[in-house]
């Protein structure tokens, strides 16, 4: 297998995020409309994503203000998981600011997901408390 990471936003497709999603099991139109897709990716400082045979089979994005790092969206394609393809997204998106002198860089794991919490472990992630108001959060 030929591995390329892209990183254009101009030639990622809502569509082809949304099929990658499902395919994880983040559910069905996870980003529910296209002006939505393209604040995401406005916003967005960095994605990087990976394909073959026009395929969407990885995808993660960051979003950084200069203090304040995080990933979002890290997803493979359950048919592409234990290959390296998650490793080589990660390290690609890690390169583009392990140099940003930041306060913090993080993610955020749904919990009980003990295989993702393992792969970032490898990656230098460290479980930190966090909290969130789930009273105004979609379900997913």
């Amino acid at each position: 297998m030929s591995i390329k990471i892209l990183d254009s936003k101009n030639e990622i497709k809502l569509t082809d995020v949304n099929n990658l999603m499902k395919q994880v099991g983040w559910g069905d139109n996870y980003y529910q409309k296209e002006s939505v897709w393209k604040r995401v990716l406005e916003a967005s400082t960095h994605i990087a994503y990976i394909k073959e045979n026009e395929k969407l089979i990885s995808f993660g994005r960051i979003l950084e203000d200069g203090v304040m790092c995080m990933f979002y969206d890290i997803c493979v394609h359950p048919d592409y998981q234990n290959k390296n393809i998650g490793t080589l997204l990660m390290n690609h998106l890690l390169d583009k600011v392990k140099d940003g002198n930041y306060v913090s860089i993080g993610l955020f794991v749904w919990e009980g997901n003990k295989t993702a919490s393992d792969f970032y472990g490898k990656l230098g992630f460290e479980k930190v408390t966090a909290m969130e108001i789930k009273k105004y959060m979609r379900k997913v």
